[in-house]
């Protein structure tokens, strides 16, 4: 049986897809493109839900990160340093809510934290062996692609947004079983 670190990214895996899920479906408006980001900035009701939903999640994710998946691959120290740029920008980006039409420190560290979440797939991919790496390699290019995605295509989005997050949540996953 794995410890209980092995756990926490299930659960932020869960808490995370439904709750982004239930705020695109409630506050998207097809006539009017805007990220999840901005979504929430618009009132302070879901400026709360967004907020919550990071600092809860950021954790789940950070422990089974750091005190799981980290001290059991090769590349351990590399994969921490790239953890902090997904994890700490995660929890940054509550404080700093977007601003729709502007570039902001939102937007900065949100694409700090893209970035970590893109080179931590890739990173898997390489430490990882087997169908497991396979996997990662497929994650991160999938990833990559809906990375340039969003910046290609503004009025979709949200479309790419929900993939783009969900996506390093299942490499998270998928890493930490490749390590039970």
């Amino acid at each position: 049986m794995p410890p209980l670190v092995f756990y926490p990214a299930f659960i932020g895996t869960f808490i995370s897809v439904v709750a982004w899920t239930y705020l695109a479906y409630k506050e998207h408006l097809p006539h009017l493109p805007r990220t999840l980001s901005e979504l929430a900035a618009e009132k302070a009701e879901t400026l709360r839900y967004y907020r919550t939903i990071l600092w809860v999640c950021g954790p789940l994710f950070a422990v089974t990160l750091y005190l799981f998946i980290v001290p059991r691959i090769a590349s351990s120290l590399l994969a921490g340093v790239i953890g902090s740029f997904t994890i700490i920008p995660e929890l940054l980006i509550g404080y700093f809510p977007a601003k729709r039409g502007k570039i902001t420190a939102h937007d900065i560290i949100a694409g700090t934290m893209g970035a970590g979440m893109i080179t931590l797939a890739y990173m898997f991919a390489w430490d990882l062996y087997g169908l497991y790496s396979l996997t990662e390699l497929v994650l991160a290019i999938v990833i990559s692609a809906l990375g340039i995605l969003c910046i290609a295509n503004r009025k979709r989005y949200l479309f790419y947004e929900l993939p783009l997050i969900y996506l390093p949540h299942f490499s998270i996953l998928v890493a930490a079983l490749a390590l039970k």
